[in-house]
């Protein structure tokens, strides 16, 4: 049996399977999490670009 939502307490009022707005708090930090680290990635890569200069043999 699912508890209620009274029942719950803490973070696992805002993040549980039980309630939709906990399911929905669940997506959202998953994708939040998602795009961090996509932009994370972007930036490094970015900067290990800029740090190696182009060599031109001309």
């Amino acid at each position: 049996m699912a508890p209620s939502s009274v029942e719950l307490t803490g973070w696992r009022k805002h993040f549980n399977s039980y309630t939709l707005q906990g399911r929905r708090n669940c997506v959202l930090a998953t994708y939040g999490m998602l795009v961090i680290a996509a932009a994370a990635y972007a930036m490094s890569r970015r900067s290990r670009e800029d740090k190696q200069m182009p060599t031109s043999t001309t």
